[in-house]
């Protein structure tokens, strides 16, 4: 795992829990989550649908909608400022600036009635305090930075006149109008085809190279997290179960969820596996947040559990490096 350095740390999140309300009670969607990034970092957070990704994220930008949701503990320290504290005017400040966010699907995120062009320009009026023209120039730079051809024309395109992958290139030039010290991605590549997949991540990886940008990579992807992450974190049920460098994770991984998953990836080997091989399924359904088990919260879904994991395991550092929240590890 990455060391932590004071000088080079980022982000710090403290013992995160994110509630929300429903008529059936009240939902846990994040429950203690700590997490370090570095700058010039990426870090990879995996899980299944549900697990806490999104709202950890959410929760970053300070984009909770309340209600029904709330941050009900912790601490969110970005350069040693908590964020939950400030007020809504300096986090308008933040956002944007200092911190970005693409996400998950640009055809929702996008405004359907304003040219993509006018859309990034605003960015730079309201942080940089451009004029309208220099604001627009500066967005069809950003256009050009992000590789889509004939910037000055798709500049005044509307977002249904863009394919899927130049909208997730306009999210990205939006993201990194301001060049943010922190991006999260918030599966920057989904529904997208290979070829544009691939540029994407390349897109990525140049700008955590060149800026120096701290990124937090959210994604369902294990191969997408094996190519871009220098640390991965694996929740389940709001919950961290495992964290570790990428080449720990992938080689040597602990938790049994996290086993599942590097399972579940398909393979092609035609020595060793049938064709008419099933895929790895992890057994069993994800938990109801508002009715979490006793103790550990994948023990009705491990193979392994015993009467160990009728209590609660703490997150615990292993020989490896490794972080592993199993009484069985």
């Amino acid at each position: 795992m990455a060391q932590r350095s004071m000088d080079n740390l980022l982000l710090e999140i403290r013992h995160l829990k994110v509630l929300f309300n429903s008529d059936r009670g009240l939902a846990v969607a994040v429950n203690d989550v700590n997490l370090n990034l570095n700058r010039g970092q990426t870090l990879g957070v995996v899980g299944e649908s549900g697990c806490g990704k999104s709202v950890t994220a959410l929760s970053i930008m300070r984009l909770i909608v309340s209600p029904p949701g709330m941050i009900a503990e912790g601490e969110i320290l970005f350069e040693g400022r908590d964020l939950l504290r400030l007020s809504s005017a300096e986090m308008r400040s933040v956002r944007g600036n200092d911190i970005s966010m693409v996400f998950q699907e640009p055809m929702t995120s996008l405004n359907p009635v304003f040219r993509v062009g006018d859309q990034i320009s605003e960015v730079y009026r309201t942080h940089r305090k451009m004029g309208k023209k220099q604001a627009f120039e500066a967005a069809i730079e950003m256009l050009r930075l992000v590789g889509i051809p004939s910037p000055d024309n798709r500049a005044r395109d509307y977002p249904h006149q863009m394919s899927g992958g130049m909208r997730q290139r306009v999210m990205i030039a939006m993201a990194l109008a301001c060049d943010p010290k922190l991006m999260i991605a918030d599966e920057p590549s989904t529904a997208l085809d290979v070829t544009i997949q691939a540029q994407i991540l390349d897109l990525m990886n140049k700008i955590k190279k060149e800026k120096d940008t701290g990124i937090i990579l959210i994604t369902h992807d294990l191969g997408v997290v094996a190519e871009m992450a220098d640390t991965v974190a694996v929740m389940y049920a709001g919950l961290i179960v495992e964290e570790a460098d990428v080449r720990t994770l992938f080689s040597a991984p602990l938790h049994p969820y996290t086993i599942g998953l590097l399972k579940s990836v398909p393979r092609i080997n035609a020595e060793t596996e049938s064709r008419s091989s099933r895929l790895y399924m992890i057994p069993g359904m994800v938990p109801d947040l508002i009715n979490l088990p006793q103790g550990c919260v994948f023990r009705d879904r491990c193979t392994e559990s015993s009467d160990l994991c009728l209590a609660p395991p703490k997150l615990e550092k292993k020989s490896s490096g490794s972080l592993v929240r199993c009484w069985m590890r």
